[in-house]
């Protein structure tokens, strides 16, 4: 195959260019894959090797397409395809000794780390209940991301709060160390420490990895940047591509002046622009184009295609999330009737609550569906019990691992019995394992306790003895030795049949480890499952609908798309609410939403969304309204139970000025609209000049209510109650209180 066969002119450009800095601003549906993977193939077209290229991408799943796409005209030897988290463990597996910690470190999970920093918070007597783990959690891996050791994060980081995160941040560093291991936030961390403190490790990987290609870099945290800059620093040749209007990870830590500013860290960059979208319809592209342009912190770039006009855009307008759901339903049967498949079809959404009702609605319907975000598979607890057999097997001083299996299966190793285990290893400056092998010397543990004890250590001791590879025989052998299949048949829960499944689907992912990786090792399949997210399993070949998040989206591509809940407080999410920055990242959002549509696309809204019991009204998304009207067809779904609906519908032929007129009397009984002109009068007048169609007010005997038409002739207005339905009210004289942060 001819690298530059069937190429554009600007992806030429971007192939072709050798060395100095590059920036590929490549649009939704450009064709980036493709750029980046010929422009590696180029590269060794022109004598670099392969052992120095080094390609960087943010999903396992996408570092795998890479590969596959490569390997299709490169022998990939020697090249490294991986994300950070999985380059920055490779890494630190030849290198971490130097730091004090040996190369079988366990790689804690967010579930681990959670259970760690609670742990560590109780020792602390931190009441849980004030101090929220997740929180203090959050905290301490965003100071890891900002590059933040203990010493500096007490020194900048004042105030009460942070002090009790410092204390907590300090301890929970020393509970990895004591067990050998690194959270997914040290990975990055330690790496940087690595190429700061020890040069002559960093000039051997600058002087490895001559040309650095970064996917996705709008996503890069600060973390990440400096490990790039580190080590591009020498021979300057770092490529990166993305799109500022993708940046959806800040959050995270994704910080979207990396790629804005990266002209200026890289002055001599060559800037390529990627516009022509071969993914979308015409209608699509204009109105993804009419939301994004309201950004202000982007590069400009008009996105455009030479593919058909295509439908347009169908914005649908719904009573509630029930009548939403019937309606994706509906027109996904209707899709199914005209020839497409299920998989051609995914639902995307802000929040996985949303998910509940489409999802009872569907089953309702016979339509088959995934989630992608549910429970992961190796989160699931008998799963993650084995793999605390495999950790403890790969590293001895993993405690947490050691403490979550001891008694699992139950063996009769009681709380108490566990916590004068660690006091023991504790005094004794070593681990769990130790503390058990010599069980029979701590004298406040009971004779009954220490035969189950010392059954325990008999099981371990057999499992060091056997190989641990290939990987899918050492865990049959761990599952087997350790009764756990006994243990879950006989536990007669309901759910005992499908964890049985999940146990066997381990073994043939053990069993795929092997296959993929010939000179594999416990270590390495242990590494791959913790670096594994919820969209590198998704199964893409299986025909149902896909039920997702729209930041989990993010890189996919479907015929057919659903975006649920625009809506103000959900998207934009109400969170977003007080800063310009994260409306822009919301509206960033929206925008990769759109973007995945391939050829149809439907963005629907409430009036009315259930909130805490309640039937609470809604306004429609701010975004709805920045779509050019040309490329959408509004679709009404909302229940005509209100005078201004039915008037809409069944007169549209009446002029506005019959409307103004206030011509309406003969509904007033039918549809209950109740002229409260002279009603409830008040000393203070109010006009309609700070309220407008859509705007949540609230009256002191009617209660809360949605605002749908606005006479400013008559200066009235018509609100749709929800405890009374509809009423018409002279401005004047209503007092309505506009919420301005309801339902957000």
């Amino acid at each position: 195959m001819n690298i530059l066969d069937n190429v554009t002119e600007s992806q030429k450009e971007a192939i072709t260019h050798i060395d100095g800095p590059l920036l590929v601003i490549a649009g939704a549906g450009s064709g980036k894959t493709r750029v980046i993977t010929r422009r590696v193939g180029y590269l060794v077209e022109q004598g670099t090797a392969p052992a120095n290229i080094l390609s960087i991408t943010f999903t396992n799943k996408a570092a795998n397409e890479m590969k596959e796409r490569l390997g299709e005209f490169l022998d990939l030897r020697g090249m490294w395809v991986s994300t950070f988290h999985a380059m920055c463990s490779r890494i630190l597996r030849s290198e971490i000794e130097q730091m004090g910690f040996t190369r079988n470190f366990s790689i804690y999970d967010t579930a681990d780390q959670a259970k760690c920093v609670k742990a560590v918070m109780n020792e602390l007597n931190l009441d849980t209940t004030n101090w929220r783990p997740g929180a203090v959690s959050a905290s301490i891996s965003n100071a890891k991301n900002e590059l933040l050791s203990v010493e500096e994060f007490s020194k900048y980081k004042s105030g009460y709060y942070n002090d009790v995160v410092s204390k907590v941040y300090t301890k929970y560093q020393k509970y990895l160390e004591a067990n050998n291991a690194l959270d997914f936030d040290d990975l990055l961390f330690k790496i940087v420490h690595l190429f700061r403190n020890f040069p002559e490790v960093l000039e051997k990987y600058q002087d490895k990895f001559r040309y650095i290609l970064i996917d996705e870099y709008q996503d890069t945290n600060h973390a990440q940047y400096t490990i790039t800059q580190l080590l591009a620093q020498r021979y300057g040749n770092i490529c990166a591509t993305g799109d500022p209007d993708q940046s959806i990870y800040g959050w995270r830590g994704a910080n979207i002046r990396n790629i804005l500013n990266f002209e200026k860290d890289y002055p001599e960059t060559k800037t390529v622009r990627l516009e022509q979208n071969y993914r979308s319809t015409k209608n699509i592209l204009h109105v993804a184009s009419g939301v994004i342009k309201n950004n202000q912190s982007r590069k400009p770039k008009s996105l455009w295609t030479e593919n058909d006009e295509g439908n347009r855009v169908r914005v649908i307008h719904c009573e509630d999330e029930n009548i939403e759901s019937r309606e994706i339903a509906a027109n996904i049967s209707e899709f199914i009737k005209n020839g497409n498949t299920y998989s051609d079809m995914a639902v995307f959404y802000r929040t996985n609550a949303q998910s509940r009702v489409l999802e009872t609605c569907l089953l309702k319907e016979g339509i088959p569906y995934s989630i992608v975000g549910s429970v992961e598979f190796f989160k699931r607890k008998e799963i993650k019990d084995i793999l605390s057999y495999l950790k403890l097997c790969a590293n001895p001083d993993d405690d947490l691992s050691f403490e979550r299996i001891v008694n699992v299966p139950p063996r009769g190793i009681g709380a108490t019995t566990i916590r004068r285990l660690r006091e023991w290893a504790g005094m004794h400056n070593t681990n769990f394992l130790e503390s058990i092998s010599r069980v029979q010397e701590i004298p406040e543990i009971k004779a009954k306790s220490v035969k189950a004890v010392k059954d325990f250590w008999k099981i371990t001791s057999e499992l060091y003895k056997l190989s641990t590879f290939p990987v899918m025989e050492f865990v049959k052998q761990v599952i087997g030795k350790t009764g756990y299949i006994d243990y879950l048949e006989q536990s007669y829960e309901s759910d005992s049949e499908e964890r049985l499944e999940n146990i066997d689907e381990l073994v043939n992912a053990a069993s795929e480890y092997d296959t993929s990786n010939p000179d594999g090792s416990l270590q390495g399949f242990l590494e791959e499952v913790a670096l594994i997210s919820d969209i590198d399993k998704w199964d893409d070949q299986t025909d149902t609908v896909t039920l997702m998040t729209l930041h989990a989206a993010k890189g996919l591509e479907f015929p057919v798309v659903f975006i649920a809940g625009l809506e103000e407080g959900l998207l934009p999410h109400s969170q977003s609410k007080d800063s310009d920055d994260d409306i822009e990242e919301e509206r960033r959002l929206c925008y990769v939403g759109i973007t995945r549509a391939q050829r149809d696309l439907f963005l629907i809204h409430t009036r009315y969304r259930a909130k805490f019991g309640q039937r609470t009204p809604c306004i429609p998304s701010r975004f709805l309204s920045e779509i050019p009207e040309d490329f959408i067809e509004e679709i009404d779904k909302t229940n005509y139970n209100s005078y201004a609906d039915k008037l809409q519908t069944e007169h549209a032929e009446r002029s506005e000025e019959d409307l103004e007129s206030g011509d309406y009397q003969h509904y007033h009984d039918e549809e209950n609209v109740h002229d409260v002109t002279h009603e409830f009068q008040h000393e203070e007048s109010q006009d309609s000049s700070n309220l407008v169609p859509g705007d949540i007010v609230n009256h002191e005997s009617f209660g809360r209510g949605r605002i749908t038409k606005i006479i400013p002739s008559t200066n009235t207005a018509f609100v749709d109650f929800s405890n009374v339905g509809m009423k018409k009210l002279v401005l004047e004289y209503a007092n309505l209180e506009k919420l301005e942060d309801y339902c957000r």
